[in-house]
């Protein structure tokens, strides 16, 4: 009976913590997550290819509804002319984003402020000065959830970026993700 009483006793208070943390749900003030995602990034410069884009990002809850993400992005578009002329683009940034609740599909929306560091590239050697630009980004989306921690993600985010000379870097990227929550 001791044991018994002990035993049940033992898991009541195991069990605690794990019952008041299934009860609090993501995202919730306070939260974190981290995304990874594969995009394709269409140039708005014209004799440019669409091509992949990585990027990986840290969000910050600062409410249910409302977060700060930082991250950043590498694409390399090509020249239709010539496909060993690219141009490398890493963008370093940060947004402000605002989900909406919908059980297990939250649509989002947002925009952010960038760095955009552009390097010419021919043959996979760097050509002439590097540039770093300012460029916006206006975003929206759905995450759906796999369970209470983890989403797959869609996302279209339009950048607008400061002209490098007579190169545009603008352009649109859509991405699929994940992330996972904490």
């Amino acid at each position: 009976m001791r044991t018994q009483l002990l035993t049940m006793g033992l898991a009541l208070v195991l069990g605690l913590p794990a019952t008041t943390a299934a009860q609090e749900r993501m995202p919730h003030a306070g939260a974190g997550a981290v995304s990874g995602e594969l995009s394709m990034f269409l140039p708005q410069q014209s004799g440019m290819t669409t091509g992949p884009e990585l990027g990986g990002f840290y969000e910050h809850y600062l409410t249910a509804r409302d977060s700060l993400r930082v991250g950043g992005a590498w694409a390399n578009p090509r020249q239709e002319a010539d496909s060993n002329a690219r141009t490398r683009q890493i963008r370093l940034g940060g947004d402000l984003i605002h989900n909406w609740e919908g059980g297990s599909v939250h649509p989002f929306v947002g925009a952010g402020l960038g760095a955009y560091f552009l390097q010419p590239r021919v043959n996979g050697v760097n050509v002439g000065s590097s540039a770093t630009k300012l460029g916006g980004t206006l975003l929206g989306g759905a995450e759906f959830f796999t369970s209470k921690t983890f989403s797959v993600k869609g996302e279209a985010r339009y950048n607008l970026v400061q002209k490098s000379g007579p190169y545009d870097p603008s352009g649109l990227s859509l991405a699929i993700g994940v992330k996972s929550y904490f």
